[in-house]
């Protein structure tokens, strides 16, 4: 039944139910003329009303039965006990419309595993209801992301009934979560956000949910939500857009176009956020609904307009208002006036196309309200833009105050010189033209800092809000407006502009500022010559940044002359001289000398009661990222370890963003090492320093996500490891990465892909980021990392089965790394396993067997002996082995492997599992072949694609063995 259709009968319900019978009849008769079937239904519906247990105050069954609904026709609950493939039923979870949701455990004896299986209702089976199902069971299996449950398995019944199962989320309704701990606002919109990552995920899928309410808004103890059930989702893409069919919905949570079969587009879900942030703030329905509102007073409700969330807030009792941080309704409504207001009115606009143009656009303005920045939805007033300008910059705004202070007291100063200058008619004409000089600068200056903050002005604002990169762009242009200017008053407000666009981002910009305002510049003082040096090793960052490799190096030693001018015994002076030196050769991969500089500086340092403490640990920190690139992981970790010792010795606070890069390079090192779970807490840690400081977003953010994709790989989570990696590309993208950052994040993407399964996407992916690494062709550290990934490309066209290309590939950068870096070096050693990797793919023993006891011979010399590449060289033997026919010697060495990795669990073991199933089966064991299969073939199921080369050989031999 149309839901237009339902619509016209409660309608005409409302006018006739209280009618008496014979006037009833006539207006039925004249409402529904020429329609009988409308009125058959109003008629149904009048009969239900008239009940002595009156379902419209809460018998739904009997209303949906009124309405031609199955939803009376419940199927009795699946029996607990029950098997369904793998999973057993251990009890009933809910159940909808559609079917029941049961609470399942693993049966097979491979793991232990709490899960909820989705089983369609036999009363539901209709061909439509089958289509939905498995619609939604397709719809989760493509999206995968931390915040939505994850799908695990699926089948079918022995009776063909279709089935699904999907992580099992032990959590609360958000709103209940919420209230249970007494969150405040801000707390509320964080946790929000996590929903609108997930619902943004799916968008970008192309699916649209339709059915967000709290009860699928799950938060587990960790604070973690869940998006659940896509039973009523449907995807976009070669779908109808104006297609009226399929109008599956909650009334609570639909809206307009839902109700009145317009097109659906991911604008409903924002109304529908829309509605859940209103209940998150306010704890009431912006149209006053709950679930004991009769039908046909919901879709009367739903045809108003929603209440204002501060009235909403004002008319809750004390008991709702104090579930948010003990705020009394007053207190509350006071708070949510203004920008949330109006961030919700945002989303509750009948009209689709005047809502939050997607979830990402709602998810940064309620950012910027926790950044106290204004929103893009509704400009602010100028009171409120200034107010917020001033609330979010209150370092700046003292700051400039100081500056127009301290500019106000030396333009007297020079005022009162000239004057003296002036009165004194014996003094010399130099003397009276440097007085002048100065008095023409000092007012030079205060009127640049005049005609600066005034932009600042909101009456003066070419905008309503006024951004710090429009106080930086109008300053910029007024000092290029004044054309011949003192450089004297010009230069230092070049260099302080060029700081503050480098803190933007803007590098290019930040350059172009520093060159000017370093041109002729020398220092005429110890004092000035320190802080220009500090400007001028912020300018070699910022050519460091722009692959400038070159020029960085020119100012890194132009701010070392100047830290060591007249400070000749002053070891805080050589410590920042060491450091920025050290970044200048790396600038230009001069990585053995950036590497003496460094280890120089620490040395020096060390001794020292009050060492430079920032200057040493960004000395701790290069060094140990230096020590990742080169493949020295051992030396790295130490060093990175020593690095935050320092940091807690010298009271840097554990919360503190000098932290950030320290962790990051330390996981890494830590994944190098084989430590892959340590790598994985230790890279969440920084993520968590970065977000908590500065936010979500940002160059340095997505080189955490890139970071921590790398070792969920590694893991074998590829799922979550695919997530994090779009995410750190999405960021890359958005905060227009260098071409060298965005080239590592797509190789690390195409390795996850690589190690899903997904080979061809994988090179895909590998060949982008060469593409990407030459843009940066004439960067030093671009012909640095050049090496590896290609290395990286080389293994992929060897997964994908081009293996000509690959060998050649392998035999070019064998040869380079032992021209460049000798035979006992990382770089060597590695890319002879990357050629055992090969051998072993092609079946190729008698060229892998000698590869792999030079490989083996090499990394024992580099690695701890609990690297997990050496059990996967015991891997490499029992294949070249097989491939030989030596089955015992095989076996040997695969039960050895699988020993040494099974203490770890995951894709690994499973992988190990599948091969010494095969070893076993050639040799005839088929039992013990079978049992190992039943306990592989799960995990790489729920791990990789079916086309993943293990798996792909896993389920050929299960179907051979009758597993």
């Amino acid at each position: 039944m149309g839901t237009d259709r339902s619509t016209q009968a409660m309608r005409i319900f409302e006018q006739v139910a209280d009618l008496p019978p014979p006037q009833r009849r006539a207006t039925l008769d004249h409402l529904c003329a020429g329609d009988p079937a409308l009125r058959a239904l109003v008629e149904a519906m009048l009969a239900a009303d008239e009940r002595a247990d009156e379902p419209f105050s809460g018998n739904a069954a009997r209303w949906s039965a009124a309405l031609g609904s199955d939803a009376a026709d419940e199927a009795p609950a699946a029996p607990a006990g029950r098997t369904l493939g793998p999973w057993r039923i251990t009890g009933e979870l809910g159940r909808g419309g559609m079917g029941a949701v049961h609470a399942v455990q693993r049966d097979d004896g491979a793991y232990t595993q709490r899960a909820a299986l989705k089983l369609i209702r036999s009363a539901a089976d209709s061909p439509a209801a089958r289509e939905r199902f498995l619609r939604e069971r397709q719809l989760l299996a493509q999206l995968q992301h931390p915040h939505i449950a994850t799908l695990l398995d699926g089948g079918f019944t022995t009776d063909g009934d279709p089935y699904f199962v999907m992580e099992y989320v032990d959590g609360q309704p958000i709103d209940a979560w919420c209230d249970a701990r007494r969150l405040g606002l801000r707390e509320r919109i964080a946790l929000f956000g996590q929903v609108l990552d997930a619902v943004s995920h799916a968008h970008r899928n192309l699916v649209v949910h339709r059915d967000l309410k709290p009860s699928n808004l799950l938060v587990d103890a960790q604070g973690q939500v869940k998006l659940l059930d896509f039973g009523i989702a449907k995807p976009l893409e070669g779908a109808d857009a104006t297609a009226t069919n399929d109008r599956a919905l909650t009334f609570e949570y639909a809206s307009p176009e839902q109700l009145h079969a317009g097109p659906i587009t991911t604008a409903t879900d924002l109304w529908q956020l829309g509605i859940v942030l209103h209940r998150l703030l306010s704890g009431a329905h912006p149209f006053g609904l709950g679930r004991d509102t009769p039908l046909p007073r919901q879709l009367q409700l739903l045809e108003r307009e929603p209440e204002p969330l501060t009235r909403a807030a004002a008319q809750a009792d004390a008991e709702t208002a104090g579930l948010r941080d003990g705020l009394s309704p007053a207190a509350l409504a006071k708070q949510l006036r203004g920008a949330l207001s109006n961030v919700v009115q945002g989303c509750l606009r009948r009209d689709p196309t005047q809502r939050y143009a997607s979830a990402d656009a709602l998810a940064d303005d309620l950012q910027r309200w926790l950044q106290d920045r204004p929103l893009r939805i509704t400009p602010p007033s100028r009171a409120t833009a200034a107010r917020l300008w001033l609330r979010r910059n209150r370092g700046p705004a003292a700051a400039a105050a100081a500056v127009g202070l301290a500019i106000l007291a030396g333009s007297g100063v020079a005022l009162w010189q000239a004057r003296e200058a002036r009165a004194q008619a014996t003094i010399a004409e130099q003397q009276r033209n440097e007085a002048q000089r100065q008095f023409a600068a000092a007012r030079a200056s205060l009127q640049f800092l005049t005609d600066t903050l005034a932009a600042a002005a909101p009456e003066n604002a070419l905008d309503t809000e006024v951004s710090v990169r429009q106080l930086l762009d109008h300053a910029r242009a007024t000092l290029d407006r004044r054309g011949a200017v003192d450089p004297q008053v010009k230069q230092p407000v070049q260099r302080l502009l060029g700081e503050l666009y480098h803190s933007l981002g803007d590098l290019k910009t930040a350059a172009a500022l520093f060159a000017a305002g370093f041109e002729g510049v020398a220092p005429r003082s110890r004092e000035e010559a320190e802080s220009l040096a500090r400007e001028m090793a912020t300018h070699s960052g910022v050519l460091h940044g722009l692959e400038r490799g070159e020029e960085s190096l020119a100012a890194a030693e132009r701010a070392a002359a100047w830290y060591r001018l007249d400070a000749e015994g002053d070891a805080v002076a050589q410590v920042k001289a060491l450091v920025v030196l050290g970044s200048g050769h790396a600038a230009v991969a001069d990585y053995p000398v950036a590497e003496k500089q460094w280890q120089a500086a620490i040395a020096l340092a060390k001794p020292m009661p009050s060492p430079p403490r920032d200057d040493v640990i960004e000395a701790y920190q290069l060094l140990g990222g230096l020590l990742n690139l080169t493949g020295e992981y051992a030396r790295a970790l130490k060093v990175l370890d020593e690095g935050l010792a320092f940091a807690d010795a010298h009271g840097v606070p554990p919360d503190s963003l000098r932290r950030v890069s320290l962790l990051r390079n330390k996981g890494e090192a830590l994944g190098h090492n084989g430590d892959f779970a340590a790598a994985e807490s230790t890279i969440r840690a920084a993520i968590a320093l970065q977000e908590k400081a500065v936010g979500s977003r940002g160059t340095t953010t997505s080189l955490l996500y890139g970071a921590l994709g790398t070792a969920l790989n590694n893991l074998g989570r590829y799922k979550q490891a695919l997530a994090a990696l779009e995410h750190a590309d999405a960021l890359a993208v958005e905060s227009r990465g260098a071409p060298l950052d965005a080239a590592i994040n797509l190789s690390n993407l195409a390795s996850v892909y690589e190690s899903a399964g997904d080979y061809a996407k994988a090179v895909e992916l590998f060949e982008r980021s060469l593409v990407r690494l030459e843009e940066a062709r004439d960067s030093g550290e671009a012909q640095a990392m050049r090496w590896g990934l290609e290395r990286n490309y080389a293994r992929g066209l060897g997964q994908a089965g081009r293996f000509t290309e690959a060998a050649a590939i392998f035999d070019r950068l064998r040869a380079k790394a032992l021209a460049d870096e000798g035979a006992d070096s990382f770089a060597y050693a590695f890319i002879l396993w990357q050629q055992v990797v090969l051998a072993k793919r092609m079946g190729d023993a008698g060229r892998g067997s000698p590869l792999l006891a030079e490989a083996r011979a090499r990394l024992g010399k580099l690695a701890p002996a609990a690297h997990p590449v050496f059990a996967h060289a015991l891997r490499a033997e029992a294949e070249f082995a097989r491939v030989r026919g030596d089955l015992a010697a095989a076996e040997t060495a695969q039960r050895d492997a699988l020993a040494r990795l099974s203490a770890t669990g995951g894709t690994d073991t499973a992988i190990a599992q599948a091969e010494l199933a095969a070893i076993l089966a050639g040799g005839g064991k088929r039992d013990e072949a079978q049992a190992l299969l039943r306990q592989a073939l799960p995990v790489l199921r729920e791990a990789v694609l079916p086309q993943e080369l293990h798996r792909a050989a896993a389920e050929k031999l299960a179907s051979q063995l009758g597993v």
